[in-house]
């Protein structure tokens, strides 16, 4: 993630390049707060890349997505405490930065912690968070960065947005570590590894929140409000780096699944204290990035300021039976309710092993597929053949194909 880029990707524009770059530096201050303790520190948010760099699947990049991680976490900070300012080195997909000066801007502003927001790149099978501060290995000791509050802020973070995003971590490491071995004694450079940590002057930390190459990773990345399910983690992590307590959280989220395949529902409607979501549908979000109508699905809903306590969650979905679930909002965390639904399009005989004009012979197995999983013991019970046999006995290939032998059959 960590690469240089070209300042400006179109030589004959740098007039508004230049204005582009001038007006994310201009200082946002906070309208309303909720919470007091970050005034006098000021922090300056990078989200990696530029334009639409580091393309993942579906056509939708990882400067894409952290750019509006990075716009949520700027919003929810000026608006909900007293921190003096939020900087951001960029804060549209027109513009190209380079790393450079993404940190010579932070160091020249003084900014008082640098947070590099990315996502991270591998093989399709693999989706985990990870958090890199500065440092390295000095006589066998893990050596920090100073200014110090890199790993501090990574400690926070990783345990923050693993919850958050519930997927598996491999952890808050220094940098050079990472990179060139954590059980070396002794690292031939003492300084961080990675641009964003080694050359700015105050404590820093970047973050990879999932894959932008994992498929399940990259579905939810598109949908906005799960970068704001992002943002809201590292919201947390800041405030108790300060050791603040949250604001009063009214927030329900989860995924809606089918029951049976066990795949995420598009176009699900979600109900709770007279708040509606609509889970993301190929019309409504995923049609820039798939030419199949039926590829992507995530269905994923986020409800924000709810009212704490006992609540009715009502979830709906075409060709489903509705649910209903008592649930209590929390107001210290995130409310994870996960849905299956239960199809209510009606099962259909797919095949079956014996044609229409020939006999069913004793020991000869009659073998009748459905189209979806059937419940066994009801299949089992309406099952009867005229002349009926000694016995019929039953075998399962899964819940939708099942195995009939007759005994006794003349």
């Amino acid at each position: 993630s960590d690469t240089f880029q070209a300042y400006f990707a179109r030589p004959f524009l740098p007039f508004l390049a230049t204005l582009f770059w001038i007006s994310c530096l201009l200082p946002i201050h906070a309208n309303g707060q909720q919470v007091n303790g970050l005034s006098g520190w000021t922090l300056f948010l990078d989200p990696g890349h530029s334009r639409t760099e580091n393309q993942g699947l579906y056509r939708y990049s990882e400067a894409e997505k952290v750019l509006r991680v990075g716009l949520a976490l700027q919003e929810m900070l000026l608006t909900q405490t007293d921190i003096d300012t939020v900087y951001m080195s960029r804060t549209n997909d027109n513009q190209s930065v380079s790393l450079s000066q993404r940190t010579d801007k932070a160091n020249s502003l003084g900014a008082d912690f640098f947070h590099s927001i990315h996502s991270n790149a591998g093989p399709a099978s693999v989706n985990n968070t990870l958090m890199l501060h500065g440092g390295w290995r000095s006589d066998g000791i893990t050596v920090e960065k100073t200014p110090r509050g890199g790993k501090l802020m990574g400690d926070l973070m990783i345990r923050d947005l693993t919850a958050a995003m519930r997927i598996q971590t491999i952890g808050n490491y220094a940098d050079r570590n990472f990179y060139q071995g954590s059980t070396v004694r002794f690292h031939d450079r003492q300084y961080p590894y990675l641009h964003v940590n080694r050359e700015s002057r105050m404590a820093s930390l970047l973050s990879e929140a999932g894959f932008h190459t994992s498929p399940v990773q990259q579905v939810r990345n598109i949908n906005a409000q799960w970068k704001r399910l992002e943002a809201q983690s590292h919201f947390w992590s800041v405030l108790a780096y300060h050791e603040l307590d949250r604001p009063t959280v009214g927030i329900a989220t989860g995924i809606v699944r089918d029951a049976e395949s066990e795949e995420p529902i598009n176009g699900a409607r979600i109900s709770i204290a007279g708040q509606e979501y609509v889970t993301d549908t190929y019309a409504s979000t995923f049609k820039p990035y798939s030419s199949d109508p039926e590829e992507l699905r995530n269905g994923f809903y986020y409800l924000e300021t709810l009212p704490n306590g006992p609540a009715t969650l009502m979830v709906e979905a075409d060709g489903h039976y509705p649910a209903i679930l008592d649930v209590t909002v929390r107001d210290d965390d995130f409310t994870f309710t996960d849905v299956d639904l239960i199809s209510s399009v009606p099962p259909t005989v797919t095949s079956v092993s014996l044609p229409e004009d020939e006999k069913l012979n004793v020991g000869r197995p009659l073998v009748f597929t459905f189209s979806r999983a059937m419940d066994r013991a009801s299949v089992e019970a309406a099952i009867s053949l005229d002349p009926a046999p000694d016995s019929l006995r039953f075998t399962w290939a899964g819940d939708n194909s099942i195995r009939v032998l007759t005994d006794g059959l003349e």
